[in-house]
């Protein structure tokens, strides 16, 4: 357990909205089934508590249609997390029911694939999950820093520059996260030769295991499947928000 302070509501609102909001749009893009079963036309959905923090969930590059309000950040912490808490569901253009059925369809979808474990055997499934799990552990270290003020003094010693992370030889399975003026940002794929560090797996499977606690990191570095390239400080600098984003996520 760590000793340092607890996660401030806001921050977890958050954390857990733009993690959700990236997941879907993550799941959509893997499954193309998922992606024709949606309501026509582009429209999105956003989540709003209190102080601004909060989401949008674009589906077919939409930005207006609802808007789902809380009235806190615990309500929409519970909420995220699966439990009952009162919302408001606004309309904010004519796709205002499409975009409530697409996102509870959807949030569902992303509950049930996280909570997913499969087999040793089923490598299909074991890339999905590292895929799901890869972009919520980026997206969410993003939204720790950016929002996480104590954690982010801890961090304080982070350079700018950016941070590419992948898995050899899947495209699909990468990310870069990038901090300039005091903001951290989370875009997917990876350009190493433009990074200032890179973190790279030697495999689906490995990534997989250290995502999900069944292999050690630093074992998975000493026998080099596990690779830190460029300025390693900037890797080291995000463990204290990969810590603070476990703790939120548990």
């Amino acid at each position: 357990m760590s000793t340092i302070r607890t996660a401030h509501p806001s921050t977890v609102a958050a954390v857990k909205s733009a993690v959700v909001a990236t997941l879907i749009e993550t799941l959509l893009d893997m499954d193309s089934e998922m992606q024709n079963s949606l309501p026509e036309g582009s429209y999105g959905v956003r989540l709003i508590a209190p102080g601004g923090i909060g989401s949008l969930v674009s589906f077919k590059g939409g930005t207006t249609g609802t808007l789902i309000q809380f009235l806190s950040c615990d309500a929409m912490n519970r909420t995220l997390s699966g439990e009952k808490a009162f919302l408001l569901p606004l309309p904010t253009g004519r796709s205002f029911l499409k975009g409530l059925k697409a996102f509870s369809s959807c949030a569902t979808a992303v509950s049930k694939a996280m909570a997913f474990v499969p087999e040793q055997a089923d490598t299909q499934g074991i890339h999905k999950k590292a895929r799901l799990l890869l972009t919520a552990a980026l997206q969410g270290v993003c939204e720790v820093y950016n929002h996480d003020h104590w954690i982010k003094m801890k961090s304080a010693s982070l350079p700018e520059g950016s941070i590419a992370v992948l898995v050899a030889g899947n495209d699909d399975l990468s990310g870069t996260i990038t901090q300039k003026n005091k903001i951290m940002t989370y875009q997917r794929g990876s350009q190493t030769e433009k990074a200032n560090a890179v973190l790279e797996f030697s495999d689906v499977s490995v990534c997989y295991g250290v995502l999900t606690g069944s292999l050690a990191a630093m074992g998975e570095l000493g026998s080099g499947r596990v690779m830190l390239k460029g300025k390693i400080s900037m890797i080291q600098g995000l463990f204290p928000l990969l810590d603070r984003f476990g703790e939120i996520m548990k």
